[in-house]
């Protein structure tokens, strides 16, 4: 399953080996956990059981999902000067966090793709794009 795959991504990924020890955003003394009921897919469900959880060391679904979001908000845990930078950038290019992180991701995968060397192989079952 895809998933497997994108499993030993996320556990061996520099960015839970850098992020995962800053400290969490506290919560607000006066302000208590909100409710959110959301219904997902069974693929959601199983990335998030099977991937996250283990990956982010949580117990719970809901842990594991707070974290993301707390991610996302924070861009990450990123210093605050580079968070100005890069919402300016995303401003500029009329993008929000998941856009630019797309976007990012793939000007990572075609700089990989392009410095790959003759002899690389591509994953099995991917197919490379001539370039």
């Amino acid at each position: 399953m895809a998933w497997k795959r994108l499993k030993g991504a996320v556990d061996n990924g520099f960015y839970l080996e850098s992020t995962w020890h800053v400290g969490r955003t506290p919560l607000p003394k006066d302000e208590a956990l909100q409710p959110l009921n959301v219904k997902v897919p069974s693929e959601d469900l199983y990335f998030v059981q099977e991937v996250l959880k283990p990956a982010l060391g949580v117990s719970y679904n809901a842990e594991a999902v707070r974290e993301v979001l707390v991610q996302l908000r924070t861009c990450f845990r990123l210093p605050q000067y580079v968070v100005d930078v890069l919402e300016a950038e995303m401003k500029a290019r009329k993008l929000n966090i998941l856009g630019y992180v797309q976007e990012l991701l793939l000007r990572r995968y075609e700089a990989l793709r392009d410095h790959a060397s003759p002899g690389d192989r591509a994953p099995s079952g991917v197919r490379r794009r001539p370039r």
